[in-house]
């Protein structure tokens, strides 16, 4: 199979981190289950033998529900996982305030990096990248935590701090074009010569077409190994898997 991209037209490869590169859901689902057991015991009741998987799978069917809706109401994330932490925690004996919800996810942030992990063939891929393309990250997340992230898995070698863009003081966020513009100029590249890869189709693909960039889409229900579509002039492959990019470049 034909690459679609090639060194001689592209220059530099911009990665999102988490859900791209680092498998956040499975950090979030092991730190929810965690902080879940520390409550567990004190809320049972003979009535009550709700489990921590149970309470995760129940708020994160809620959360999907939710995101699944064609309308979705005007409410912040934060907002989303109060409603869906009460519809989880329902059988135990408990008020579920704003306060305790904050509480509770500030200590799932605590320990998610505990259990950090990347997606399989991460490292081989950026291995074989980087011989060919300069590698950098845009990303919404935080950028002390990111860095933090980055050296705990050794990723360093490739994103060093002058290779990360996140949103600073509540600058703009991706998909807004300004985070991706400021990216380019600090990477020294034109739009035409870069590629974003990333997880969010709103966020990642259609913030790096609206500047002008083509971009992976790594979607894992995609019927084929791997596709195209187009967003106006821009190209947009979509694969199933981080390890599939090494037939992409």
């Amino acid at each position: 199979m034909s690459p679609f991209f090639s060194p001689t037209r592209k220059k530099v490869i911009f990665f999102d981190m988490n859900n791209t590169i680092l498998d956040r859901r499975q950090c979030f689902d092991s730190a929810f289950l965690e902080v879940m057991q520390d409550f567990t015991a004190r809320w049972e009741t003979e009535d009550s033998k709700l489990t921590a998987q149970e309470a995760l799978l129940s708020y994160k069917s809620e959360w999907s529900r939710h995101r699944k809706t064609p309308i979705r109401s005007p409410i912040s994330p934060d907002e989303l996982r109060h409603i869906c932490l009460i519809k989880a925690l329902h059988p135990f004996p408990m008020q579920v305030s704003t306060a305790f919800t904050r509480s509770f996810f500030n200590q799932i942030e605590e320990k998610e990096d505990n259990f950090v992990a990347l997606f399989p063939g991460v490292e081989d891929t950026l291995e074989l990248l980087a011989r060919q393309y300069k590698l950098a990250i845009i990303s919404n997340g935080n950028r002390n935590r990111l860095q933090r992230n980055l050296e705990k898995m050794k990723l360093t070698s490739w994103f060093d701090q002058e290779r990360l863009f996140t949103t600073e003081n509540d600058g703009p966020r991706k998909p807004h074009p300004a985070i991706f513009e400021q990216a380019l100029k600090s990477m020294n590249t034109a739009a035409g010569q870069s590629v974003m890869v990333g997880n969010s189709w709103r966020n990642d693909v259609v913030g790096a077409a609206s500047t002008g960039m083509d971009a992976v889409w790594i979607h894992p229900a995609n019927i084929k190994k791997i596709s195209e579509r187009r967003i106006g002039k821009q190209k947009v492959i979509i694969v199933r898997s981080f390890k599939q990019l090494i037939y992409t470049f």
